[in-house]
């Protein structure tokens, strides 16, 4: 890991292409700046072979912009067109837009509206917290499935086969911290008694 951006993970079923290419979008997405080659490829711990053949084809494709002046690349604003209407529909849903309006009026905290994306939880849309000091994440964020209280209350909905099929997926994954299924269980039945999930420290620091 470099500059908080996470190389491609070697992950059985993915093709290596296709992971790196991901990888390069996502680590525009956490810079927000231009960057080169050299520096995609180091952070990425690609071969600088491969970062470069790479990015000349997104730049042909038409995802990736090249600055000569400065040999730096930027992705094009056909990237962020590729996911709009998804992202335009949901907004557009009058129904979810009335629920997070009204416990947001209710709470004043960030509320937000979270898909299931992999093995990762990704907030859609956010209405911000009216309060002084109050959670700033953006839209488009990744929590962590298992990890995150978003997380936790979307598994606590599924049934048991679902679950246990999550569980032993995720674990095959390498690099990852092994999920136990008694302390999911747990978990679970917590979410059950209480009608909702709580998790601290668990994205963010001093957040919960």
């Amino acid at each position: 890991m470099n500059d908080g951006v996470e190389k491609p993970p070697e992950t059985a079923g993915v093709i290596k292409s296709a992971s790196r290419t991901l990888a390069v979008l996502e680590a525009f997405q956490n810079w927000k700046r231009p960057a080169g080659a050299r520096e995609i490829a180091r952070t990425l711990e690609m071969p600088r072979s491969s970062a470069n053949a790479l990015l000349a084809s997104l730049v042909t494709l038409g995802y990736l912009w090249f600055e000569p002046k400065n040999a730096t690349y930027f992705p094009t604003l056909k990237v962020g067109l590729l996911g709009d209407w998804l992202i335009g529909s949901i907004r557009r849903d009058r129904a979810l837009s009335s629920i997070l309006q009204e416990i947001s009026a209710a709470t004043g905290e960030t509320v937000s509206l979270v898909m299931r994306t992999g093995f990762d939880m990704q907030l859609v849309t956010i209405v911000p917290s009216t309060f002084p000091i109050a959670l700033n994440i953006e839209e488009g964020a990744l929590a962590p499935l298992f990890e995150s209280a978003v997380g936790i209350a979307w598994i606590a909905a599924q049934n048991i086969g679902e679950i246990e099929d999550l569980v032993v997926a995720h674990n095959k994954r390498p690099g990852v911290t092994q999920v136990a299924p008694l302390d999911l269980k747990k978990r679970i039945s917590e979410v059950a008694a209480k009608g909702s999930a709580v998790a601290y420290v668990k994205v963010l620091p001093d957040t919960g």
